[in-house]
């Protein structure tokens, strides 16, 4: 199913969410704009083309950017009508959609309304019979039409990873349980990690995989009711009980599940029974997903700060907030756990989908408290599943968190003890390794090839302004999977519709540019984590050379008229890869992690004392094209066109 939701996310938005979640029986592709946005149109008709239903949640009208977000619905729309697909056009009753799709049209009065209106609409709707296309591609080259490198977003891409997924020092991390956070700037593949590590775990029969992926509505659920609470103990309290309630369900639920695939079934009067059975008295059972178990407690917790906290008294409102959060039954839980899966090898829960609620307009800080119960009460999980009594068995559970290295770095700044949280950074720093992110895709593709040569010997075109076409193209890009991959379909894409036997030079500019608006946008995505509109800071680098220094830097900033300090912002701009600075001769540093930059910034002073000159930064070919940045190239003594000289 392919689901675009409604650009404003509000109570509407997130009950039709969390209708189409709830129906196992289809897998829901969640098509929201923060992810999407710059994918090129192609993309989302190959979407469309592989779903069997399309449903568009129309922006109401007073929103803002409603104007663009619903005619580009519309236009999808329309090609999923023309694919044959079935469509649903959802809408505020008072909208009135075109003419030549009111009756595929659902209105509604108001969230309930909706709700209801959409499960019933689920409920009768069957698959529809599979529709061949006939003339799809029949004037393209067929061996360029059909060279894809896969989807640019891993949730997208589930099957294809199995073929051609590249593991990483960090892979193995995750595998192994070496480290219980890790952090990646986006794309750098946190889920594509997180998929592939839980096939890999599953393969082993001892094993017991949980993955658990929040829905930005749920935790913008749970935000709602943190904020009508006061006092910081009691709110941090309520977080790291939340946390552990919904930990320890998620475990007891998926343990119970998977006996009940086996063939002979859940033995009577077992331990895996008794753990059921409590699942079904305390917890709504095993079939309740994570998203109703967390709904469940928003409203227990909301009925019990409704009824009154007195939250200078830290014993009882605490023991209100137990109530509310069902403590009085992990205790049990626990025990019935630990008899159930104590022979079992490992019991791995990953955690991914955090970053889905962090947007502009959301509570930052209250957020960051909710993410930082997280972090905090991991430790504490595990720990607890070690300890051995009479009554409990010890059962080896790891946690591990996926999170965005931009919201890391937001949470870290608000712990309390931020060097007690360890974390392991996702980065793609080997050229030859991320270069095997397309190689081994074309392999996957072409089972008779006999080498990734083949690639850019007989796909593309030799080189790119005298630069080999694959350092060209991997100099180009952020170092990160979703990038190039993004870069390379977007360039065999153009070159197909030229009808070009091979992927030009030409085909590769056009394709830099748009996938330069691509890593621009995603780049005003994470300034969100730091607060900071990056938007009115990054468009006055527009027009200037790829290399600045100190004082025009100054300048530049200075324009943006922004009431940021500027050491904050060259911070930000540094961390999130949009600004290097020279460590030697020519040769700039784009690391973005705190040691990284540390360590840059003693070696630039250096360089600076010795040259006598200012520090000089250069601007990441990914964003030159959009900004139309003036660069030179070394060894053609030319400027690229985007100063407007071929």
């Amino acid at each position: 199913m392919f689901y675009m939701p409604s650009f404003k996310e509000d109570e509407p938005s997130r009950r039709l969410s969390r209708v189409l979640d709830s129906y196992d029986k289809f897998d829901v592709r969640n098509i929201d704009f923060d992810e999407y946005g710059s994918a090129p149109l192609a993309w989302f008709a190959e979407e469309l083309f592989t779903s069997q239903v399309a449903v568009f949640h129309m922006t109401p009208e007073r929103a803002f950017l409603s104007e663009m977000a619903n005619a580009r619905a519309s236009l999808l729309a329309g090609i999923a009508r023309g694919l044959g697909r079935d469509v649903l056009i959802v809408h505020e009753e008072a909208a009135r959609p075109a003419i030549d799709y009111r009756d595929l049209a659902l209105s509604y009065r108001n969230a309930a309304d909706l709700e209801k209106r959409a499960a019933f609409w689920m409920e009768g709707l069957r698959p529809p019979a599979q529709k061949t296309a006939t003339r799809v591609r029949q004037h393209l080259n067929v061996e360029l039409a059909a060279l894809r490198f896969g989807n640019h977003v891993a949730e997208s891409d589930q099957d294809g990873l199995d073929h051609y997924f590249v593991e990483t020092r960090d892979f193995r991390d995750v595998v192994d349980a070496a480290a219980t956070i890790f952090t990646g700037k986006k794309g750098t593949g946190k889920t594509a990690n997180m998929l592939q590590a839980a096939e890999e775990l599953r393969s082993d029969a001892r094993n017991l995989v949980c993955v658990i992926k929040p829905a930005s509505y749920e935790l913008e659920g749970l935000l709602e009711v943190l904020a009508k609470i006061e006092s910081r103990h009691l709110g941090d309290y309520l977080i790291e009980g939340l946390w552990k309630y919904l930990l320890y369900t998620e475990i007891a639920a998926r343990a119970v599940d998977e006996a009940e695939r086996r063939p002979a079934g859940i033995p009577t009067g077992s331990p895996i029974e008794q753990l059921k059975e409590c699942l079904e008295a305390d917890h709504r059972g095993v079939d309740v997903s994570f998203s109703i178990r967390l709904e469940r407690l928003v409203k227990s917790l909301e009925s019990a700060l409704a009824a009154g906290v007195d939250e200078r008294d830290v014993e009882a409102s605490r023991k209100i907030v137990n109530a509310a959060l069902y403590g009085d039954t992990l205790r049990t839980l626990r025990t019935l756990i630990g008899n159930a899966l104590f022979e079992r090898r490992r019991i791995a829960v990953l955690v991914d989908n955090l970053d889905k609620a962090w947007h502009r307009g959301a509570d930052l800080e209250l957020l960051s408290r909710l993410l930082l119960g997280l972090l905090t009460v991991v430790g504490r999980v595990v720990d607890e599943f070690k300890k051995e009594t009479s009554r409990k068995a010890s059962v080896n559970v790891t946690l591990t968190v996926f999170l965005r290295s931009d919201i890391y770095a937001y949470v870290r700044d608000h712990a309390r003890e931020p060097d007690k949280i360890t974390t392991t950074e996702i980065e793609w720093r080997d050229r030859e390794l991320l270069a095997r992110v397309l190689e081994d895709r074309f392999l996957a593709s072409r089972p008779k090839a006999r080498s990734a040569n083949e690639l850019w010997d007989n796909a593309f075109v030799g080189s790119i302004k005298g630069v080999p076409v694959r350092d060209y193209m991997l100099s180009r890009v952020q170092p990160r999977p979703r990038d190039l991959v993004f870069f390379a379909n977007a360039a065999v894409l153009r070159a197909a519709n030229a009808k070009h036997e091979r992927v030009q030079e030409i085909d590769v500019i056009e394709a830099e540019a748009t996938y330069s608006l691509f890593a621009y946008e995603a780049l005003l995505v994470e300034g969100v984590a730091a607060e900071i509109d990056l938007e009115p800071i990054l468009i006055e680098f527009a027009g200037e050379s790829a290399v600045i220094t100190e004082p025009q830097l100054t300048r530049i900033l200075k324009a943006a008229s922004t009431d940021i300090e500027r050491p904050v912002l060259l911070r930000v701009l540094r961390r999130l890869g949009f600004l290097g600075i020279e460590t030697s001769n020519s040769v700039f540093d784009y690391g973005g992690t705190e040691g990284e930059m540390k360590r840059a910034d003693v070696l630039a002073r250096k360089l600076s004392k010795t040259s006598r000159k200012s520090r000089r930064f250069q601007i990441h070919p990914a964003y030159r094209p959009y900004l139309e940045i003036c660069e030179e190239w070394h060894g053609l003594n030319l400027l690229s066109r985007y100063c407007g000289d071929e």
